[in-house]
């Protein structure tokens, strides 16, 4: 059985869905709570909460006193251990080492080297060739909704790396200018970030969504037509679901950080910059051809 512990943010948990898939045997991930059972649905593996006391209890020297039946068979049955949480000499590789002492260990960062152009991806399968960890490369079938609408998220954890909000309302005019049905969807930071007037402009003009959890945002994406948005978790997730998916770049490196999923097309300048080089004009002629329109 393949054991794999991860505890980052929603994009670069979704960067190594293609290791999850790809992995010969049964999979249990262990990650944060509803990131683990997102990944359990829609990639019919085991999942676990990271957050559980036991798990948490790996991170102290001594590890925790005593296991839950559950957790115990988990580490009696692993063959192989990944992990995104340790380095490999700390406490919990130590606790891991001493509670599966017959499973082969891999510890992997979630980013890779500074400066390289790798994707982080093709890192990761890499570092796991390097320890006699195969991935196989398995199909996602490109899905779309035809009579859904194009879901338009202007959001990222970092906030460089978001498209300016007027840019996106532009963009928002231009499609339903064209007849064409759009979803905006708003996450934690734009509530935290934008002030109230463009809040309420989303909602009540523009109709925006605030889904409220990871598996009503999974919910939206699996009924739309195609996606559109920065460099983040949403977007990642959109790719891995089969969504014909635009992601729009600028600080970021999509040599490194690009989306991975069948229908991904990506808007980049040609060396990392500001968000400000991209035009509307530019996404809605990309956005034509994602959905097989020739103009818009």
């Amino acid at each position: 059985m393949n054991l794999i512990f991860h505890q980052a943010a929603l994009g670069d948990f979704v960067l190594t869905w293609p290791i999850l898939r790809g992995l010969d045997g049964p999979v249990t991930v262990v990650a944060p709570g509803e990131k683990a059972a997102l990944a359990g649905e829609v990639l019919s593996i085991a999942s676990m909460d990271i957050e559980m006391l036991e798990f948490a209890r790996l991170h102290a020297e001594g590890g925790p006193s005593a296991l839950s039946p559950a957790v115990g068979e988990l580490f009696e049955r692993a063959h192989k251990i990944i992990s995104f949480v340790s380095d490999g000499d700390d406490a919990w590789s130590r606790n891991v080492i001493r509670l599966s002492p017959e499973a082969r260990c891999v510890y992997l960062p979630t980013r890779p080297t500074p400066g390289g152009t790798q994707h982080v991806g093709d890192f990761h399968r890499l570092r796991l060739h390097d320890a006699g960890i195969e991935i196989a490369d398995r199909a996602i079938d490109s899905v779309n909704s035809p009579d859904g609408p194009i879901v338009v998220h202007p959001g990222s954890g970092g906030e460089d790396k978001c498209w300016p909000a007027e840019c996106f309302e532009a963009l928002l005019e231009g499609l339903r200018g064209r007849g064409l049905s759009v979803l905006p969807v708003l996450g934690e930071a734009e509530v935290e970030r934008w002030p109230a007037e463009r809040l309420e402009r989303w909602v009540g003009i523009h109709d925006a969504a605030l889904p409220r959890s990871i598996g009503a945002l999974h919910g939206l994406l699996a009924r739309a037509r195609a996606y559109v948005g920065n460099d983040a978790g949403p977007t990642h997730l959109a790719a891995q679901l089969g969504l014909p998916t635009l992601a729009l770049f600028g600080p970021t490196d999509p040599r490194v950080w690009s989306p991975r999923g069948p229908g991904v097309a990506v808007l980049a300048p040609p060396v990392p910059r500001g968000m400000d080089w991209l035009g509307v004009q530019a996404v809605l002629g990309r956005v034509a051809r994602m959905i097989g329109q020739n103009s818009l």
